[in-house]
């Protein structure tokens, strides 16, 4: 890529990078030798302070971060920045960073770290009819199991009783909450005391009654990352393609 061309000019505000695209990035971002650059990593919730502080040395940081909506500033997962000459990237990782560095260097080694890092992922996707739970060893499949139950749909045919339509609609919704969180247990169980983070996906409205009734979801807060999988079908063919999913960080370019 020549020196004049923008590494980040086709990289859209909140755009999701799968590990190898990310790489690719920083890879094409890397600065020239002697050419001006800074590395910026904050743990979640330590962006406030880093903002706040005064009298101390932040390269620009300051003023490019508060230029950035709160979501993006409050990420869960914390944020690695990096810039080179007029071009900077902030960057929110899969997975909770752990450092808190500023340092007038190209130092993508931390990330690289995370990104590589073989994390032990519980995995389950919901939607009205259909739910899949799955284990990963980072991308890797190491067990799931996945299932159709019928759920009726919102409004009731013509001549059904609304009150006994939604009764009904009620029942064959807490069976399949019963029948997932049954499978969470049977396929989360064996890695229960090496499970590092659980991952959810489908409807968001449909998860959240899960987790109401799920004791075991509901144990695993802790360890469950807020991003939600955009999943459409849960299924064993879509569990195939989860696994990069798994190590997706969000990007958004700067100008310095």
């Amino acid at each position: 890529m020549s020196n004049s061309q923008s590494a980040t000019l086709n990289i859209l505000p909140g755009q999701f990078l799968e590990k190898l695209g990310l790489e690719r990035l920083l890879g094409e971002m890397a600065p020239e030798p002697g050419e001006p650059a800074s590395s910026l990593y904050l743990r979640a919730g330590a962006v406030t302070g880093f903002l706040t502080t005064k009298g101390q040395e932040d390269y620009g940081w300051r003023e490019r971060l508060s230029r950035l909506e709160s979501n993006v500033l409050e990420s869960p997962t914390g944020l690695a920045g990096f810039r080179k000459g007029s071009e900077a990237v902030v960057i929110l990782p899969p997975f909770p960073l752990v450092q808190y560095n500023l340092s007038a260097d190209w130092d993508v080694g931390p990330l690289l770290t995370l990104l590589e890092t073989e994390y032990l992922t519980g995995v389950v996707l919901l939607r009205l009819g259909r739910y899949a739970v799955a284990v990963y060893r980072g991308e890797k499949l190491l067990s799931s199991k996945t299932d159709t139950r019928y759920v009726k749909g919102r409004h009731a045919a013509g001549g059904t009783s609304q009150k006994r339509f939604q009764r009904i609609r009620e029942g064959q919704i807490r069976r399949i909450y019963d029948k997932t969180c049954l499978v969470v247990k049977d396929q989360f169980s064996p890695h229960l005391d090496q499970l590092e983070f659980v991952l959810l996906g489908g409807d968001r409205f449909t998860l959240n009654g899960l987790i109401k009734v799920c004791p075991l979801l509901e144990r695993l807060k802790p360890i469950t990352l807020s991003r939600r999988l955009n999943i459409r079908d849960p299924k064993h063919d879509t569990l195939i393609g989860v696994g990069p999913m798994l190590r997706q960080s969000r990007v958004y370019p700067l100008t310095w």
